[in-house]
């Protein structure tokens, strides 16, 4: 039964009338099939786009990754034909039937999406952007009943409706590109069709906007206003901060012997926020007019960066780009807004791979106040070729003083547990293997800041790749309480992984804190769930045991760092400052100092006074970062250094190359530079020179500051002697010597005394390279490490899918070494001597109980 919809209603205040309009009525349209079967398809469409955005394996899809929604718009299309309330495109549409033709053009927009996953037309929209797109559809959706709605109901949709031309006209316009190739290819390829969908889309909303401009004026004018004047000010914005990175460029350029490479400098003073990322990010990620013309989104390797985002590609458009290089950018995005992980090399792309459960084992030595956990990560590939080979990336960022100690890949359903090797061996058999004949391998390589890189290769639809790894770890001192902190990884998706967490305590503890819920299994805590990132265990600090662990005629084992402070009365006092600083923290210490020198670097040394410290200060705390000049400081022994640590800093690899990183890498003076720090940790910068040995750091309160100063003191170096390395901020230190100790320690003493003794050995070689260079050290670094099975700047972790690659690249598993750490490993390990006694008393049991068994 053919059913009319009522006119459309007037605002009571309104006077006009609107011309009498067709439309279908509130009564019938719940009993109008065709509209609640276009309501279905749409819905039906959506959910499948959504399974193959997140690469769901479902049979139903592997007909093709844009065929059903394609196959489902053409069905809707054809059954408006079918029943009339559609016509050919050069025929006037029936505008009662508006409501349906709505539908229908959503329906094909899905499809737009569906088919873009497979010949991308546009990158992954932005965020924002598909919020975007989804509030426009429910819009359009709520619009068609809007004769059930309220009045202020219907003036928000109306709103809505108004921006959403603009958007659709955006698509549209953007769309022109391919109108000429898509008229060719119509009647040859049909999915051409879909470049005119955005296009067919905007006239009806037009038309709506010409329909209704009479009753819904204001609301039609401020929805079409609210987004353009929000383009407006965006690329006025976008123009302001590109001429202002341009005229910095410029002037940094300009100035002579600079030590610092120009793109940090620059990235001392680039604003931080959202539009200085996408301007910095620009090309790298982002669709951009450069390739207007193109018939394809750019093609980066940020690979999960990479967007279509309207408000950069107009802003780009009409507005000039800083003058700023490509490598520059990148450099700039690994330290202004941590991208390090997206702009890693790699060497086949891993986009289709997501991880899927993480099994997180801990065990955890309150008494040794340190932790051992191994990390088994699942990776499934949800690519649609059965032998596409992806590679798997990781990022781990690790707990400060944490080294990894065991690494295994899953081959053929087998463990293989890694073999510790050189860097420079390690890369070179992976990149063998993957580059060129693409079968098994997995390697982990040490990188600055407390992180780590791990690549796991092939990854296939075919088989769900493991790989697990074992990680050393002190637990933090702090207030009494141990905190265990869990390590997190930058990789393929987690947004659907899930996590199992058990903890594991070698003795009662009290005062536990988690911030997930966990159940009681055994001795363990377990929590099953969503995978947790950051997260950390407190429970109250036990005495520290006496027992050691003992290898290779060395034994090992914890003491509690001396708290009383020495004396030290410094000549001169250095203040560190960036954007962290309050300026209530620096009036304090400078009115504490007010009788000593006090300098800061801006360029050079400048002394602190009354006249000229609020200039400096207002100068120095709007730097994103600062890297102190250790190397300048001649009397470092007289030397202090205040500091507050940043999220964000170069590394010192990043460095390379400059005066600053020459003169640093040739300082002669062998002292570290007492470092009193503010914050609860240092920048990445400080971290490496604080692991490196060139300056000796004490985290301390502005209290605890304060009071040291005014009694001229500093805390007791707890490294005096050479025996003595402390471990991370576990407020210990691990003894090394040739006494006997009481056994029962775990071997991971051992593990954390090699990595801290080979960061010691290396420290300013490393800055140098010479660790690489000089054969004599690298060799006995590259001792140590195999020794204790860690990875550190000499050693990596590898595993081959056989005996025969070990072999040929000269990758030999370490003999009298730790080997691979496990959750069972603890306690000492026997002596060359000692084993040949079990051998012998083994030998002499077998010979004994077979002679008894042959009388």
């Amino acid at each position: 039964m053919k059913t009319t919809m009522p006119t459309i209603p007037v605002q009571p205040d309104q006077k006009t009338e609107e011309p009498q309009n067709q439309q279908i009525s509130p009564t019938s349209l719940v009993i109008d099939f065709d509209y609640m079967l276009g309501l279905a398809c749409l819905i039906f469409n959506f959910a499948t786009l959504l399974a193959l955005q997140k690469k769901l394996s479902l049979p139903l899809l592997e007909v093709g990754s844009f065929v059903i929604t394609y196959l489902v718009a053409c069905f809707y299309t054809a059954w408006l034909l079918a029943k009339g309330k559609i016509r050919m495109l050069w025929k006037k549409q029936p505008n009662e039937f508006l409501a349906h033709r709505i539908l229908l053009g959503f329906i094909w927009l899905v499809s737009c999406f569906s088919l873009n996953l497979s010949m991308s037309v546009f990158n992954t929209s932005a965020p924002w952007l598909s919020a975007a797109i989804i509030i426009c559809v429910l819009a359009g959706v709520v619009f068609t009943l809007e004769e059930w709605l309220p009045q202020a109901v219907k003036n928000v949709v109306h709103f809505l409706i108004a921006s959403s031309t603009v958007l659709w006209c955006y698509y549209a316009l953007y769309l022109i590109r391919l109108y000429p190739v898509s008229l060719l290819a119509l009647m040859a390829l049909g999915i051409s069709v879909h470049s005119f969908i955005p296009l067919l889309i905007s006239i009806t909303y037009i038309n709506i906007l010409v329909q209704k401009w009479k009753i819904y004026r204001r609301y039609l004018l401020a929805g079409i206003l609210a987004p353009l004047l929000f383009i407006v000010g965006f690329s006025i914005k976008w123009n302001r901060i590109s001429s202002e990175i341009s005229h910095k460029t410029n002037v940094i350029a300009a100035g002579k012997n600079n030590a610092l490479p120009d793109w940090i400098l620059l990235g001392q003073s680039v604003g931080s926020d959202w539009v200085s990322k996408k301007i910095i990010i620009g090309d790298l990620a982002y669709q951009m007019p450069t390739e207007f013309f193109s018939f394809g989104p750019t093609m980066t390797n940020l690979g999960q960066l990479a967007q279509h985002d309207p408000l950069v590609f107009i802003a780009s458009f009409f507005m000039p780009k800083p003058a700023l290089d490509q490598q520059d950018r990148i450099k700039l995005l690994n330290v202004i807004f941590d991208g390090r992980h997206y702009t890693q090399e790699r060497l086949w792309s891993g986009s289709d791979l997501v991880t899927s459960h993480v099994a997180t084992e801990a065990k955890i030595y309150p008494e040794f106040r340190l932790a051992y956990t191994e990390k088994t990560i699942s990776i499934e590939s949800r690519a649609r070729q059965t032998l596409m080979q992806e590679e798997a990336l990781y990022t781990f960022h690790l707990p400060e003083g944490s080294v990894v100690s065991s690494l295994s890949l899953w081959i053929d359903g087998v463990e293989q547990k890694s073999y510790l090797t050189t860097q420079a061996k390690a890369d070179l058999a992976y990149k063998t293997i993957v580059g060129v004949e693409t079968r098994d391998p997995s390697v982990i390589h040490w990188q600055e800041g407390n992180t780590l890189k791990i690549k796991v290769f092939p990854c296939t639809s075919e088989e769900e790749r493991k790989f697990k790894i074992g990680i050393t770890s002190p637990l933090k001192f702090e207030n009494n309480q141990l905190v265990y902190e869990n390590a997190w990884f930058n990789g393929p998706a987690t947004s659907q992984a899930s996590e199992t967490i058990k903890l594991d305590f070698t003795q009662e503890i009290s005062g536990l804190k988690l911030p997930f819920k966990s159940e009681k299994a055994g001795s363990k805590l377990v929590f099953n769930g969503r995978y947790q990132s950051d997260w950390d265990a407190r429970f109250n600090a036990p005495p520290v045991s006496d027992a050691g662990f003992t290898f290779n005629g060395k034994s090992y084992s914890m003491l509690p760092v001396q708290a009383v402070p020495e004396s030290f009365a410094a000549k001169a006092i250095y203040l560190d400052i960036n954007s962290s600083w309050s300026e209530e923290e620096f009036d304090e210490i400078f009115y504490v100092l007010k009788n000593k020198p006090v300098y800061v670097f801006d360029q050079n040394f400048k002394l602190l006074n009354h006249e000229n410290r609020e200039a400096i200060f207002e100068k120095l705390s709007a730097f994103n970062y600062s890297l102190f000049p250790v190397h300048l400081v001649a009397d470092r022994e007289n030397a202090l250094l205040i500091t507050k640590g940043t999220a964000i800093s170069p590394n010192v690899k990043d460095l390379s190359g400059s005066h600053f990183s020459n003169a640093l890498s040739q300082d002669k003076i062998l002292s570290p530079l007492k470092t009193l720090n503010l914050s609860t940790e240092l920048s990445p910068y400080l971290k490496t020179l604080q692991e490196l040995r060139i300056i000796r750091s004490e985290e301390r309160s502005l209290t605890e500051i304060r009071n040291l100063l005014s009694r001229n003191q500093f805390p007791a170096n707890a490294e005096a002697n050479e025996s003595m390395l402390k471990i991370g901020n576990s407020g210990l230190v691990i003894v090394e010597s040739n006494v006997p100790v009481k056994q029962n320690a775990p071997d991971h003493l051992l593990r954390l005394f090699a990595y801290n003794h080979i960061m010691k050995q290396a420290g300013r070689h490393y800055l140098d390279k010479s660790f690489q260079s000089d054969s004599v050290l690298q060799a006995s670094l590259v001792s140590e490490a195999s020794l204790a099975h860690i990875v550190t700047p000499v050693s990596s972790m590898i595993v081959l899918e056989s005996q025969k690659d070990y072999d040929r690249f000269d990758i030999k598993k370490s003999k009298n070494s730790l080997d691979n750490a496990s959750l069972k490993s603890s306690g000492a390990v026997p002596e060359p001597h000692e084993w040949a006694l079990i051998v012998l008393f083994a030998l002499l049991a077998g010979y004994y109980t077979f002679r008894n068994y042959a009388r």
